[in-house]
């Protein structure tokens, strides 16, 4: 992953009576030891600016050091002309208003009135600039304060690492799957991601250079490992491996952050394999790819960026899933795919590696339960900008269960908000969200809200059912500068 750049400057000025130099001084050294914790990289500006001249030197210092994200701290109140030269020079702007060092007497900072200056002008009456800037405020050890700023660096931090990637579609989109479509230069535009399209010809070449291989009987032994039994023949797991040699090859070749596989028809038709629990292993934390890349099947390339943005915000191991099924009397929904997910997702009796349900002596995929947990679920949709965002969590629960990896999934909520499983399912349809969620084991809703922000994608809020048809709302990103 690559670190986020923090650039930190402070603004005084010099009549007021507080101690702004010690205010910026004490920041700044929070901020140091903040950046060791959370992995990012701190341009700090250790003279506070005074004048517009100070503001515009400080500008063009911090963009020519890459700054990703230019926050402002308001030491104390400042001329409103000093935040105008960072509307031109900072990809992303933060105004951050301190605490007032004493409770009576002359007004020691009057931080937070500059703050709203600064947000005030950037959000309506600065000329062209129409990027979105998050308010601070608090001590820099502060509660108030962390809890909005590691949101931001968090969500920050993940659009920069999806922002430039290459994602790998490897075969056509998948068959009859028209709700995997999309348009790249929307992407693009969204995102910042590229798509790369190979045929499924490199694939079969990487794989049958691979299963030459007297190097395989590593991964072999690797792969059994993990499972708590081996139900598929040998010759099968002996598949699975030599299709992670080739995916491991092909993304390598490829500098690829994401792949999107056409797992079927074609593929078990000419080699007799099914892809599933090799995609559980590439989405490991220990996958030799290194932690951060992600794989998901079926050519659902926004799938594998809704995995993506989940793997960035919260370091955790994903999955891409299937809503299959619906129970009312118990409130809940379940969440099914065909064995396709990392080890650490399954309950204590583990998975075993197993033949496709589908498809008789035809391996490998993990079967097994998902373990009990909090999920985040989030789908982007490309064609207005929006998000379905989602949490709840899996529970324990005997039946049904079908073969693959499921569980049953309750306690829903849709965009922060509390709901019934039937607004949930009607949310989902009345809006035509694709079939396929990806989730993270974590509710990290205030984090995706941030990245949607920072991006103008709208998140939906949920539609109550209703026994008339209804039509979904227009998902409009948020307005963030009422100028435009």
């Amino acid at each position: 992953m690559e670190k986020l750049r923090v650039g930190l400057a402070g603004t005084f000025r010099p009549i007021f009576h507080g101690d702004m130099k010690s205010v910026l001084r004490h920041s700044i050294e929070v901020m140091k030891k903040k950046s060791a914790e959370m992995n990012f990289e701190l341009i700090a500006v250790e003279k506070g600016m005074e004048t517009l001249s100070d503001a515009e030197v400080v500008a063009r210092q911090l963009e020519s050091q890459g700054a990703d994200l230019v926050v402002i701290q308001n030491s104390s109140f400042a001329d409103g002309d000093m935040i105008l030269p960072f509307f031109s020079t900072s990809p992303r702007l933060a105004i951050w208003a301190v605490e007032e060092t004493t409770a009576s007497g002359p007004l020691p900072l009057n931080s937070f009135c500059a703050t709203n200056l600064y947000v005030s002008i950037a959000g309506r009456y600065a000329p062209g600039y129409d990027k979105p800037v998050k308010w601070l405020y608090g001590d820099a050890e502060s509660i108030e304060f962390a809890s909005r700023f590691d949101t931001t660096v968090r969500a920050l931090t993940a659009i920069k690492n999806l922002s430039n990637a290459k994602i790998l579609q490897i075969g056509d989109t998948e068959f009859g799957y028209h709700d995997l479509k999309y348009d790249t230069e929307k992407l693009k535009k969204i995102f910042g991601v590229t798509v790369e399209k190979l045929e499924l010809d490199e694939f079969y070449g990487e794989y049958e250079a691979a299963m030459k291989n007297g190097a395989l009987d590593a991964k072999v032994a690797d792969i059994k490992k993990e499972s708590s039994g081996v139900v598929a023949s040998e010759p099968d797991v002996r598949k699975s491996a030599g299709a992670e040699v080739a995916f491991e090859k092909i993304i390598t070749k490829h500098d690829a952050a994401a792949l999107s596989f056409r797992c079927w028809p074609e593929v078990p038709g000419k080699i007799a394999l099914m892809v599933c629990s090799t995609i559980g292993r590439l989405n490991q934390t220990n996958s030799s790819l290194g932690p951060d890349k992600v794989a998901a099947t079926e050519t659902d390339v926004l799938g594998a960026i809704s995995m993506m943005a989940l793997k960035y915000l919260s370091g955790r191991e994903v999955v891409l899933m299937d809503l299959s099924g619906w129970d009312m009397k118990s409130d809940s929904i379940y969440i099914w795919h065909c064995g396709n997910i990392p080890a650490s997702w399954f309950d204590k009796s583990g998975f075993k590696l197993s033949n496709h349900f589908n498809r008789d002596k035809m391996g490998t995929v993990r079967d097994g339960r998902m373990k009990a947990a909090g999920l985040t679920a989030l789908r982007f949709l490309e064609s207005d900008a929006s998000a379905f965002l989602a949490a709840g969590r899996f529970y324990e629960r005997e039946s049904p269960i079908y073969k693959g990896c499921s569980s049953w999934m309750r306690d829903l909520r849709i965009n922060g908000q509390k709901t019934s499983s039937k607004d949930y399912m009607n949310t989902l349809l009345v809006n035509a969200v694709p079939h396929h969620l990806a989730y993270v084991d974590k509710d990290i809703t205030t984090d995706v809200n941030e990245f949607c922000a920072w991006l103008g994608i709208g998140v939906m809020n949920p539609i109550r059912y209703q026994d008339y048809l209804q039509r979904p709302e227009p998902i409009k990103p948020e307005i963030l500068n009422p100028k435009h």
